[in-house]
């Protein structure tokens, strides 16, 4: 979602995909914060980012999974936004930060070293 957007049609877009959120991203594409799918809804008129929250969970791309793991529990986040400088990349759930570790630990008991394993970032997925 943009800042500029209006509420209502954020909230049409949150229901049609069965989202609860949304990074609410400026004209650059930078991130400003989120959206709930629900304030959207209540809010009625207005913009997105009247209603969008600040976003306090983030990482750099290339951050550790140690890092990562630390910044979820830190903010008590259920999901974390990765970004390279500035700009939004995507986000980082629980889930893949799981897939991840999974994928860090197999190498490890195959003798690979870590730096050798392929861990897919944000923007791959």
């Amino acid at each position: 979602m943009h800042l500029t957007d209006p509420l209502p049609k954020a909230a049409a877009r949150l229901a049609a995909e069965g989202a609860r959120w949304a990074v609410a991203l400026d004209d650059q594409d930078k991130l400003h914060g989120w959206i709930a799918a629900d304030a959207a809804d209540a809010a009625g008129g207005g913009t997105v980012g009247e209603d969008a929250r600040l976003m306090e969970a983030w990482l750099p791309v290339g951050s550790s999974l140690k890092r990562a793991f630390s910044t979820m529990l830190q903010h008590d986040a259920g999901w974390i936004a990765v970004l390279d400088g500035d700009r939004f990349l995507g986000v980082l759930t629980p889930a893949k930060l799981h897939e991840a570790l999974r994928r860090s630990i197999d190498a490890g008991a195959q003798d690979i070293p870590r730096s050798d394993v392929e861990l897919q970032t944000v923007a791959d997925a």
